[in-house]
């Protein structure tokens, strides 16, 4: 923590200095940049703050990485890093630079790691980032880059990473960026791109791990030959215009973790009721998170879902025209944390199964067509946060041992046909922040018992302080009312007899609030006595 001293500047020999991750403060003494040895500047996740030096490679033409990262370091990209010849690693990201991608980076030939990510930067990417040949990594995500992606990319080929989400690029994808067999990393979410996947036969992108295309406007189909992406562990395609049939070939990307398919327009294949797609994906055995929200699949899950690897987490598909019942296999997926079947037409009972799945903390199967009893199974489910059965058919009594499940916060059973009472021990849950029970035919609300609930706290607080402040106001405005009626009683020495009916009324206020301010809420008068005394008291002044 604390500042740099400015006595650094004077280490004239120093070639490394390294202060990342301690908390430092204030802006940076820009004299360090003097020393002509200095060959790595290392200043990330701190809270360093000021600009950079024009031209800070003059005086350390040495310079080979510049890391300054998680920062608060602020002003234009300009000139700064004109003469930086042998730099080779420049981080710049969650800073606060603005303005656009300087010219000045064309110089940069040695370049292998460029990250300007989370700036306010603006403008087009530049046709020159293409000429960096050396570029293995370049990452802008999170700015208000505009424009389409440069089409010679292409040329980058020891580019393993690019990241260019969370912009405000348009346009399409050039299919060339595909030939670059050293891809790893190819991050697009978060834009306005348009247009389809590309469909040639012959990428195969070996080494590409992460393909995120989420959040864009991408159509058309997603292409078989995509199986060919042997290393991808993350494939998201959500929230696009995507249509056609699910592949089934998918199931081939055997290191697959990641797939996000939801929010587009994919159904399934004709005539797999018992959908193939899923089916396939049971290859997949390191798949951790399934998304399928909110597309016409028309499926019904199949009960081999069981055998889908045991590393599944999540598993969200709501609103996806999924019929028939819900699998007793699923009760296998013992790692399952996230389960949404809400927004369907299941129909049949939830099965007992569910019970198993102890890491279970978010259950949604609302809004389905699922009838019976709420087993007593999912009282077993200890690590449950959030549980929303509502807009079904469920009937008969909810299960005495909800109240076990002792970090329940969101509890929705509404618009079913539950019967019997409310369980007592329902009220015993300390977490639960929402609760809905309505358009049911439940009974037995119990009555609030506790000295603490709201009701009695605002009870004892309207008797307690703002009773008393009610009644000095009422006196207050009687004697003004009554000065004003009676102005020849300024500067008069009164009469015995009002000095007493005053003393009297005085005493009937204090003795009032004395009694409403009693600690026992039994001793206190009720609200309504209280009002009455008032007026006897302000009727009792006027009379004076």
């Amino acid at each position: 923590m604390g500042t740099i001293p400015l006595s650094l500047s004077n280490m004239l020999s120093l070639e490394m200095l390294v202060l990342e991750d301690n908390s430092l403060t204030g802006p940076f003494p820009l004299d360090i940049f003097n020393s002509s040895f200095l060959t790595a500047l290392a200043l990330s996740y701190n809270h360093f703050s000021g600009a950079l030096p024009m031209n800070l490679c003059t005086q350390c033409p040495n310079l080979q990485g510049l890391y300054i990262s998680q920062n608060e370091f602020s002003g234009k990209l300009t000139s700064q890093f004109n003469n930086c010849t042998e730099l080779s690693v420049l981080s710049l990201s969650y800073n606060k630079f603005d303005g656009s991608i300087p010219k000045g980076f064309r110089s940069l030939e040695k370049l292998e790691v460029l990250y300007l990510d989370a700036n306010n930067l603006t403008g087009n990417i530049p046709p020159f980032i293409s000429n960096l040949l050396m570029l293995q990594e370049f990452g802008i995500g999170g700015n208000n880059v505009k424009g389409g992606i440069p089409s010679d990319l292409w040329r980058l080929q020891n580019l393993n990473t690019l990241g260019l989400g969370m912009n405000d690029l348009t346009g399409t994808i050039p299919q060339n960026i595909f030939n670059i067999t050293s891809l790893q990393e190819l991050g697009f979410a978060g834009n306005s791109l348009s247009g389809n996947l590309p469909l040639d036969t012959r990428i195969s992108c070996p080494n590409l791990e992460i393909l995120e295309l989420d959040m864009n406007k991408i159509s058309g189909h997603i292409p078989s030959h995509l199986s060919n992406f042997s290393s991808l562990s993350i494939l998201d395609f959500n929230y696009n215009f995507l249509s056609g049939h699910l592949p089934r070939n998918l199931g081939n990307l055997k290191n697959l973790k990641w797939l996000g398919l939801g929010k587009n327009q994919l159904t399934a294949e004709p005539g797999h009721q018992e959908h193939s797609f899923l089916l396939s994906l049971t290859n997949c055995r390191f798949l951790e998170r399934l998304y399928l929200s909110f597309n016409p699949l028309n499926i019904t899950i199949p009960d081999a879902i069981g055998n889908f690897s045991l590393s599944v987490k999540v598993f969200v598909a709501s609103g996806s025209q999924i019929k028939g019942q819900i699998p007793m296999g699923i009760g296998s997926l013992k790692n399952l944390n996230l389960l949404d079947l809400s927004g369907n037409s299941l129909t049949g009972n939830i099965p007992s199964t569910l019970g198993g799945l102890e890491n279970l903390q978010r259950l949604f199967l609302g809004e389905n067509l699922i009838e019976g009893s709420i087993p007593e199974q999912l009282c077993q489910l200890k690590n449950l946060g959030e549980l929303s059965l509502s807009i079904n058919s469920l009937s008969k009594s909810i299960p005495n041992c909800i109240g076990n499940l002792s970090l329940l916060q969101n509890f929705n059973l509404s618009y079913n046909a539950l019967t019997s009472s409310i369980p007592l021990n329902l009220w015993s849950l300390q977490n639960l922040l929402f609760l809905d029970l309505s358009s049911n035919f439940l009974s037995g609300i119990p009555p609030c018992t506790s000295p603490t609930s709201l009701g009695s706290r605002v009870k004892q607080v309207l008797l307690k302080y703002i009773v008393p402040v009610i009644a000095s106001i009422i006196i207050f405005a009687s004697l003004v009312i009554m000065r004003r009626r009676h102005p020849q009683c300024n500067m008069q020495i009164p009469d015995g007899r009002d000095v007493t009916g005053m003393q009297t009324v005085l005493l009937s206020i204090f003795e009032l609030g004395l009694r409403c301010s009693e600690e026992s809420p039994d001793e206190r008068p009720d609200i309504k006595d209280v009002v009455t005394e008032v007026n006897k008291i302000k009727l009792a002044l006027l009379e004076t």
